[in-house]
């Protein structure tokens, strides 16, 4: 321990120059303030990463409030003596701190390390590779999953590590595929910056005037270091983990609005320097490699999942599998893109990989990457938007398929089994389709005839044809009798351990019946018919109320007009406690099409609310036997269903008596054997996983990678995007307009720009 600075080096003098600098060791400078786990697990790491370079390992203890961390501390450096520990007599900032290590030593270069970073074997030697790989580099950033524009996965993003991947694995990945690579950074990150001494020599240590607090100091060395002629690189094969937010914690966003406005001050090309490299991304090949490897190296099943590129149930429904069965097999997502192009992602919204080819003439492009990646299966979700050569990719990956039946897009062309008004067409046959399709034409060019005809084909070459619920398969029956159909329920809903009985308390006889309705409303999902309700109680001075818990394709009547109050948009998550907080009745769907499964169904059922369904599509089998739950005509009119709602109160809620459970006459012994429904979610880990093969193939060549990255400038509104995005920066560096730029909210700042890197 010591509490004073160690002696500077000594020893003979060497000449100047990067060959001098290359032979003496580093220091590594790891400030502290808080947080003893996260301390620990970065000195550690440091100590147990076996490096070639020699090193010093320098901890300052920016007088810590946390009295077991300052034990732990003088603890740890007494263990090696490769440690030196400084204790500030006071406070002095993170810059301050970080100033009085880089004084240390006349000769050495540092390493600034945060104390909530981890560490690899290897690490310091490829940083130092990279700092003299030519004469001129100032500092050397490396990957992180949590540093803006070195991050990974995600660019500019805060990631965990991926699934099954410590830092050392993900670190030595890097090492392998990004060997000896650098690029040009605008400025380096500072959670861990190689700096050569001759640089700090020339350029000076952080300027801690204008940046004492801690931020921006790193970005205002490197924007120096850029003008004295000298370069910031990215080290594209060094990894290092970051927790990031352990020292200063919710003062941060502060300090960055105070610390940009001086970086504008004092180097005027920095924020465009910076939006030009968010714009380009230059780091976006390395990355993408880096996750070919990853999936490659998981040995795993690859699984293609075809979806449409719209938001709802299928598209939860592929995350849930792919998070479900994350242990057992790895989800890739193909969804069409605009001008004929599809998208290829990994299904995890953690994953920033992401691929593009204009089908068709990019279709061996797709297949290669596809063959490179190992996929071994096929799963078709839905067809929306997709070009008929996606239907033929399980032959042209020579795997088999599997077909899940989100809607009835198959053999509807409305994809929703409704007419013209609306509402549930009855499916009263072929001529009835045709009268459809002729007052209400779609974007296909071909007859109803042929669009079941070529469906029905993909459907009875399949392995399995999947649905959530009875009731869908007994519809496709009769279109595709063929076809082995099989019921398995998502796996959003844990059928084996039970479902909680709803107990609602009675209702006082003066508070109104209290309905909640909930999620997106079209026209087909009841937004119509749940403003009707609303309104006919209104006149009526009906003891009921309606809380919209979402959005309307339009905008509904809402109080004083009618008794209902529409709450707006949720994040799927928040929808429990919005339930809780509302504490409704009971949640009604007024569904005017059979839906096939309903994930807000699945919220009720799982945090025990009373519901009320139509008699159409999956509600009836779903709840079957449970109590607090009613079946109704979907058809009723508004009257009608007002007329309902009231007598509920009336004999449930305010006596407190549940009705008998829900009937439905689709029991096991009804149902036809190959329909029966099979254990999920164990069917998914055990049997839909059977029978893939082994598929072995060279990995995806860098040219092949680089071709289907995303394009930044290939139409108009990128090319206008870009142009807009150097105004904004030309404005906020313009004197008469800055006050008006820095007055403007920071969220709308950042969306603004987010919408122009897109």
């Amino acid at each position: 321990m010591q509490n004073n600075d160690p002696q500077p080096d000594s020893g003979p003098d060497e000449p100047a120059g990067a060959a001098s600098g290359a032979r003496q060791p580093v220091d590594i400078i790891v400030p502290v303030y808080r947080g003893l786990a996260s301390t620990r697990a970065c000195l550690e790491s440091v100590l147990a990463a076996n490096c070639q370079t020699p090193w010093r390992l320098v901890v300052i203890n920016d007088a810590s409030p946390e009295a077991e961390l300052r034990a732990w501390l003088r603890a740890f450096a007494a263990t090696d003596a490769r440690v030196a520990l400084l204790e500030n007599r006071a406070n002095l900032g993170f810059v301050g701190t970080v100033n009085r290590g880089m004084r240390l030593s006349a000769q050495r270069d540092v390493l600034l390390l945060n104390s909530d970073t981890e560490v690899a074997p290897g690490w310091l030697d490829r940083l130092r590779a990279a700092a003299y790989s030519d004469e001129k580099v100032a500092s050397v950033t490396p990957f992180s999953n949590n540093a803006t524009i070195c991050s990974y996965p995600r660019f500019c993003q805060d990631n965990a590590l991926p699934d099954g991947w410590d830092t050392a694995r993900l670190d030595a990945l890097f090492a392998r595929v990004g060997a000896g690579q650098v690029l040009d950074l605008p400025t380096g990150v500072g959670f861990c910056m190689y700096i050569r001494r001759a640089a700090l020599d020339e350029i000076g240590l952080f300027d801690e005037a204008s940046f004492g607090a801690g931020y921006g100091e790193e970005n205002d060395f490197c924007m120096r270091a850029q003008a004295a002629g000298w370069r910031n690189l990215h080290a594209l094969d060094v990894f290092v983990h970051h927790s990031g937010g352990v020292s200063f914690g919710d003062s941060k966003s502060k300090r960055e609005r105070a610390a940009m406005d001086t970086l504008r001050g004092l180097h005027r090309s920095y924020e465009a320097r910076v939006l030009r490299f968010l714009r380009d991304d230059p780091a976006r090949l390395m990355r993408t490699k880096a996750d070919v490897a990853r999936i490659r190296e998981n040995n795993l099943p690859v699984i293609l999942a075809v979806s449409h590129d719209r938001e709802g149930g299928t598209a939860r429904h592929i995350i849930e599998l792919a998070t479900h069965l994350r242990q057992k097999a790895q989800f890739l997502v193909l969804r069409p893109a605009a001008g004929g192009r599809v998208r290829l992602q990994l299904a995890s919204e953690k994953e920033g990989f992401e691929l593009v080819f204009k089908l068709p003439d990019e279709g061996d492009a797709l297949v290669a990457v596809l063959r490179g990646l190992k996929t071994r299966h096929v799963h078709f979700h839905h067809l929306l938007g997709h070009q008929r050569l996606v239907t033929q990719l399980p032959e042209l990956l020579r795997v088999r398929y599997d077909f899940t039946v989100h809607d009835y897009y198959t053999w509807c062309m409305r994809t929703s089994l409704t007419g013209p008004d609306g509402g549930y067409c009855g499916e009263d046959g072929s001529g009835q389709c045709l009268q459809c399709q002729r007052r209400n034409p779609v974007a296909h060019h071909e007859s109803i005839a042929d669009w079941r005809r070529r469906h029905v084909h993909l459907l009875n070459a399949a392995r399995h044809v999947l649905a959530p619920s009875l009731d869908t398969l007994e519809r496709l029956r009769k279109i595709a009798p063929d076809a082995r159909l099989r019921w398995v329920p998502h796996t959003d809903v844990d059928l084996a351990h039970g479902l909680p009985v709803p107990a609602p308390a009675p209702l006082a006889n003066d508070r109104p019946l209290r309905v909640a309705v909930i999620g997106a409303l079209s026209a087909i999902k009841g937004a119509d018919l749940l403003e009707q309700v609303a309104v006919a109680a209104r006149r009526r001075g009906a003891p009921v109320t309606f809380h919209l818990l979402g959005q309307a394709y339009r905008a509904l009547k809402v109080v004083p007009r009618a008794n209902l109050m529409v709450h707006g948009r949720y994040a799927e998550p928040e929808l429990p406690a919005l339930l809780d907080h509302l504490k409704p009745d009971l949640v009604w769907f007024p569904a005017q099409w059979p839906e096939t499964y309903s994930y807000t169904l699945s919220a009720c059922l799982q945090n025990g609310w009373p519901v009320v369904a139509p008699d159409i599509g999956a509600f009836a089998q779903r709840l079957s036997g449970r109590r607090w739950s009613w079946i109704c005509p979907w058809h009723q009119d508004a009257d009608e269903w007002l007329a309902f709602f009231m007598h509920l109160r009336a004999s449930h809620f305010q006596t407190g008596e549940s009705p008998p459970p829900v009937a439905h006459a689709a029991t096991d012994k009804a149902v036809p054997p190959e329909l029966r429904m099979v254990p999920s979610p164990e069917w998914y880990a055990d049997e839909y996983l059977v029978g893939l093969p082994a598929t072995a193939a060279m990995a995806p060549s860098a040219d092949l990678l680089a071709a289907g990255l995303p394009r930044r400038h290939t139409d108009f509104r990128t090319r206008a995007r870009g142009q807009a995005l150097d105004t904004l920066v030309h404005l906020r560096n313009t004197r008469v307009l800055a006050t008006v730029a820095r007055a403007i909210p920071p969220h709308w700042q950042t969306r603004v720009k987010n919408w122009l890197r897109r």
